[in-house]
């Protein structure tokens, strides 16, 4: 067990700089200007505009490689030449307005997953309970399909209802740990 967890911090210390004095690994990010992480297409304000689908892909998936229980730092790297305070509180500002936004939509989607569940599962026993108590012995062959269709919606309502409670609540919860991470991770400028 101690073997295993030696490796794999062996393993991200390997792909990921490691500061051993905060313990946490660093994800490098080297950029030609500020700009790089703003998207091109969004004309609101520096401190209101979306982040740019490349640098989020790349934070994200680098996030997803180290586990959870690891602290994660971002660190941009950029030109002495570029170095503007103003720029500096503009991207913060909008990286933690991008990332909180994100956790937003997730807290929303939780609530939507939840409510959700609880009509798959009253559709369920809903089917169900018509099905098994009160259509039986049907000599009518189209009202006999229609016993089987309901006790088939019972059971594809009750496996979406276990869907959501084992896999996908998991999915959600999993991808909400991930921008929590992110929104709460410090993000450091260095020139070179």
């Amino acid at each position: 067990m101690k073997g295993d967890i030696m490796r794999k911090k062996r393993y991200f210390q390997n792909h990921y700089k490691y500061d051993k004095n905060n313990n946490t690994y660093l994800i490098q990010v080297s950029l030609d200007d500020y700009d790089d992480v703003y998207d091109d297409w969004d004309p609101s304000p520096f401190k209101k505009r979306d982040i740019e689908d490349e640098f989020n892909d790349f934070v994200v998936n680098s996030s997803e490689d180290i586990p959870l229980s690891f602290n994660i730092q971002i660190i941009l790297y950029l030109p002495e030449s570029k170095k503007d305070p103003k720029k500096e509180v503009a991207l913060l500002s909008a990286y933690k307005n991008y990332y909180s936004y994100a956790l937003d939509r997730l807290v929303k989607s939780k609530s939507n997953l939840n409510k959700k569940t609880l009509s798959y599962l009253f559709l369920s026993i809903s089917f169900l309970s018509m099905g098994y108590f009160f259509i039986k012995d049907i000599q009518n062959v189209f009202l006999n399909i229609l016993h089987e269709g309901i006790y088939i919606g019972g059971w594809v309502f009750l496996w979406e209802f276990f869907t959501n409670i084992f896999i996908t609540t998991r999915e959600v919860q999993a991808e909400y740990k991930l921008y929590k991470r992110l929104y709460q991770s410090e993000v450091k400028f260095i020139y070179k």
